[in-house]
């Protein structure tokens, strides 16, 4: 799941874990051409983390 915000406005969005991995995946792999791009990466990436991890406590928590 990610957030897409231009300006203030807000667009939730919903990935499952192999669009996640994909994105993921892609994000790493960009080459960024200034302070602003590896920012907004880092961002993603951070997201990117974030949904990963609320995902797999989701998973635990439905085993218990």
């Amino acid at each position: 799941m990610g957030i897409i915000g231009d300006r203030g406005l807000m667009e939730k969005i919903t990935f499952n874990n192999e669009q996640l991995e994909f994105l993921k995946f892609i994000v790493q792999d960009f080459e960024y051409n200034d302070d602003h791009e590896r920012y907004m990466i880092e961002q993603i990436e951070n997201k990117i983390y974030q949904a990963q991890e609320n995902q797999m406590l989701k998973v635990i928590g439905g085993m218990s």
